[in-house]
């Protein structure tokens, strides 16, 4: 139980450290809190994911070959790249289809992260719980409480950001063109990370 409580307090503050995933949920969350909850169920989804690699040892198989993992940097790179210029681009107007391509966009994001593999891979091993336990069962344990966290942060900093923004720009009283400089120092902080 020691284990399992550790694991969650440096979950939680690894979670909180900024990277691509909060910058991307704060980016969408800051014109509409209900895209920064999709997207914080897009990248969730992802650990899903991750975590089944790791159950499975599917994720073993992948670190060995270190090409891989250096292509998938790579592509990573370029796909928040493209995101980050996407959005500076973007002036959607249509809520058509938008959520599932945030959420598409969160999955993505999660998906292409090697960071989140290797992560995973070098983490949970030290926090195996039990020797009565099979190990794959206690990675789904870990992946799970990872997940549960992940998804509350992700979510209150969504609705943390969205009313902060609102609170500082105060949109009622100024004008439009102060919150969308805002948006986009968001977005170019996100190209160069």
């Amino acid at each position: 139980m020691q284990e399992i409580l550790l694991f969650l307090i440096t979950s939680l503050a690894l979670t909180l450290m900024p990277g691509p995933d909060i910058l991307f949920v704060i980016n969408q969350s800051v014109v509409n809190k209900k895209h920064g909850i999709i997207t914080s169920l897009g990248l969730c989804s992802g650990l899903v994911f991750h975590t089944m690699f790791l159950v499975f040892g599917v994720s073993t198989i992948i670190q060995l070959n270190n090409d891989f993992i250096i292509y998938l940097k790579y592509f990573g790179a370029i796909y928040v790249l493209y995101l980050g210029f996407t959005e500076l681009k973007s002036n959607i107007k249509s809520n058509e289809n938008i959520d599932s391509k945030i959420y598409l966009r969160g999955l993505y994001m999660n998906l292409i992260n090697p960071k989140v593999l290797l992560f995973f891979l070098a983490y949970f091993p030290n926090f195996l719980f039990s020797d009565l336990i099979d190990i794959s069962v206690q990675f789904l344990i870990l992946g799970c409480i990872f997940i549960i966290q992940a998804l509350l942060v992700f979510i209150s900093i969504s609705l943390l950001s969205n009313r902060l923004i609102r609170y500082v720009i105060n949109i009622k009283n100024r004008s439009f063109k102060y919150f969308k400089f805002f948006i986009y120092v968001v977005i170019c902080i996100l190209i160069l990370i």
